[in-house]
């Protein structure tokens, strides 16, 4: 009978030391190529990294990565809350949010993957091409757009996915003083099927992404022409990734991978993978956006 403590103690430290094995396999696990977690992807760049995900499930057996939607600001919010490893936004930190960052100090890492561009648009019935960055600003701040040659006028809206959406933050980068409100008047409309549906029945312009625009022929990107950094005048070029490519594009809008930290975990071998990988690359190419560290052969089309 007087056993039967010494046999409880060998029990509970038996216990104690394979929980204690168990916690350690635990924390190992979660390595740049193994683990467990969930990566927040921005609603509109969701279906290209759903398409590039079966590449990386195919190299990294033993990683269990998990893709969720989320619009931008919700996205960054998560990470200001601690709440996830990893976010992938098509924008950069908002005024307040880097205020924010720096005030804390907080410890978060950008990885750029690709980028794209913030596109105006309109019906293709509007016999309205082009317009210039100054047209453009005027209109932003609450003036109409009149074509000299056309003497067609837009509705003095804009169309918008949303205040939460990354189109919307480069608005705001682009033509925003300091990311204050924009004196335009704005509808919201944030099922992007819809908006377009939408642009198709009105005279009005509408702000998207050109991975996402370009895929619908039933609305017409305009061709922006503006003055570079060099003061050199741009004419209006065709809406294509291949002047994102050659930084020939007025608007272009990073997309970005937001880590937590510098830690090297699971996240950011995902982060990483996404960033560097050639067939990756060409996946996210073939999506509509541009990777940022991808080579490129560029043919001039007469």
């Amino acid at each position: 009978m007087k056993a039967k403590p010494y046999i409880s103690l060998l029990i509970i430290l038996s216990v104690l030391f394979v929980s204690c094995n168990q916690s350690d396999q635990n924390e190992q696990i979660d390595t740049p190529v193994s683990g467990k977690d969930t990566v927040y992807v921005e609603d509109i760049l969701l279906p290209y990294f759903s398409a590039a995900k079966p590449r990386y499930d195919s190299v990294f057996e033993h990683a269990d990565i998990t893709l969720i939607s989320v619009n931008a600001r919700r996205g960054m919010s998560l990470l200001f809350a601690d709440s996830a490893n990893c976010v992938i936004l098509s924008r950069d930190y908002l005024q307040d949010e880097d205020s924010i960052r720096s005030a804390l100090k907080l410890p978060f890492k950008q990885i750029e993957i690709a980028k794209d561009g913030l596109v105006f648009f309109v019906n293709t019935s509007i016999p309205i091409d082009t317009l210039n960055i100054m047209q453009l600003q005027d209109f932003v701040n609450g003036s109409s757009i009149n074509t000299v040659q056309k003497s067609t006028t837009l509705h003095e809206r804009l169309i918008i996915p949303s205040m939460q959406s990354s189109e919307y933050a480069a608005l705001l980068h682009y033509f925003s003083i300091k990311d204050k409100p924009l004196p335009i008047k704005t509808t919201i409309m944030e099922d992007r099927k819809q908006l377009k549906k939408h642009i198709l029945s009105n005279n009005a312009i509408a702000i998207g992404m050109m991975s996402d625009v370009l895929k619908d022929s039933s609305v017409k990107p305009i061709r922006i022409g503006y003055v570079d950094s060099s003061k050199r005048r741009i004419p209006p070029q065709i809406v294509h990734p291949g002047f994102i490519v050659q930084n020939m594009y007025p608007l272009i809008v990073p997309i970005f991978a937001y880590m937590k930290n510098d830690k090297q975990n699971l996240a950011w071998g995902f982060a990483t993978f996404m960033e560097k990988d050639p067939e990756v690359q060409r996946i996210l190419l073939k999506q509509g956006i541009v990777p940022t560290h991808a080579r490129y052969n560029l043919i001039r089309e007469d």
